[in-house]
Parts: structure tokens; C-alpha cells; sequence
């Protein structure tokens, strides 16, 4: 990949040993996350730039892969390559204690960001009775989409969560970010340099 990825920290993987089991329920359960029909076009409601434009702070670029996945709340498909940015996307699961950490940060970030990035989760190796009860516990209700089989994580030729993706206005991939659990202020310089989106006023 052309896009630069922080050095592997602290993480965790779904070893099987833990591995939740698919309840067969319902695709929506009740959780406070968010719809994802806005997903696909830029945070601010503009058109996105023309093909060609200029290339984003992050240098190298990749497109995402090709997968379509629902939205937590529900059914409707969310084709992966049709995200708009500047986005940041983050792939995590209620049996990930990095994800637990990482998170509030996360949703710190996109309370003080909305209408400037695309704060997006993906709910990886999880049941969605599970990752709700997470979603409530710590507040969450930034949109996430579920991918129970882990076919994005897959896809990334990974194996352990959590994991950022950094998206540019032109739904390109230009940023990996692997290493240990940030904070909001961390993730608001990680914007910064990556996507050229500048701290929001008011993170310390």
C-alpha cells in the first residue's frame, strides 16, 4: 500500500477463543448509533472535487476495497468505495479492550467536528447485541456499519483491531493508522497532518 501506517503498538485480534456467536437475531437492534445516508457525500454537503484535483496532505493514496456492508441500525447498503470525506473510519468490536479505550475519543472528536469530517464506525467480529450495549455504555452515537465477518479487516490484510482509516475528500484511503489508542487531541493532529482539517477549537 502507498499509504504510511504508524507502527503496530497495542492491539488485539479476535483469536476464535472469544469469539461471539452470531444470535441469529434481528439486523436492527436498538442502539444510539446513528443512520448512515450521509455517509456518502462530504461532511460539509458540498459536491465532492472533480477527479484530478489536488492530492490531499497525506501524500500516497489507495483506494478502499471494494465491499459493501450495512449500517449498524439496519439493512441499507453502504458501498465502502462511495465514502466521502474528510472521514475518518474506525474498525472496532465490544471484545477489543484498545477499541474501549479509543473510542470516547473518537466520539469527543466528532461532536466537535460536525459538518467538518465523517466520524464512521465499522463494528468488526461482533454481534450487534453486543456492540450496542458497548455503543451505550460509552455514549456513542457517531454512524458505524457492521461487518460480522470481518470482511473489511480481511480485506486490509489485518489482523488485530483497532484500526483508523483516513479518507480524503475524494474517498481515497491515505492514511493507516495502527498504532496505540489515541486521545482526542492526538486523533484532531492526526487529522490535521493527513487530511488538512485543522483541531477543532476547544480540544485541549
Amino acid at each position: 500500500m502507498a499509504m504510511a501506517a504508524a507502527l503496530l503498538l497495542a492491539a488485539c485480534g479476535n483469536d476464535g477463543g472469544g469469539e461471539p456467536v452470531d444470535d441469529g437475531g434481528p439486523p436492527e437492534v436498538a442502539s444510539p448509533l446513528a443512520e448512515c445516508d450521509e455517509l456518502t457525500a462530504p461532511p460539509d454537503g458540498e459536491s465532492p472535487p472533480a477527479a484530478g484535483g489536488e492530492p490531499s496532505p497525506g501524500g500516497g493514496t489507495d483506494q478502499l476495497p471494494e465491499l459493501t456492508l450495512p449500517c449498524f441500525t439496519g439493512d441499507e447498503p453502504v458501498e465502502l468505495t462511495a465514502l466521502r470525506g474528510p472521514a475518518v473510519v474506525n474498525l472496532w468490536a465490544s471484545w477489543c479492550p484498545p477499541c474501549r479505550e479509543e473510542l470516547p475519543a473518537l466520539q469527543r472528536y466528532a461532536d466537535l467536528t460536525t459538518g467538518q469530517v465523517h466520524v464512521v464506525g465499522v463494528v468488526s467480529e461482533d454481534t450487534r447485541p453486543r456492540a450496542a450495549s458497548l455503543a451505550e455504555d460509552l455514549a456513542l452515537d457517531f454512524p458505524s456499519l457492521y461487518d460480522r465477518g470481518g470482511d473489511l479487516l480481511a480485506s486490509l490484510g489485518l489482523m488485530n483491531l483497532p484500526i483508523t482509516l483516513f479518507i480524503d475528500d475524494a474517498g481515497e484511503l491515505v492514511y493507516l493508522h495502527l498504532a496505540r489508542p489515541y486521545d482526542a487531541a492526538e486523533l484532531a493532529e492526526l487529522v490535521a497532518e493527513h487530511l488538512g482539517v485543522p483541531p477543532p477549537e476547544g480540544l485541549a
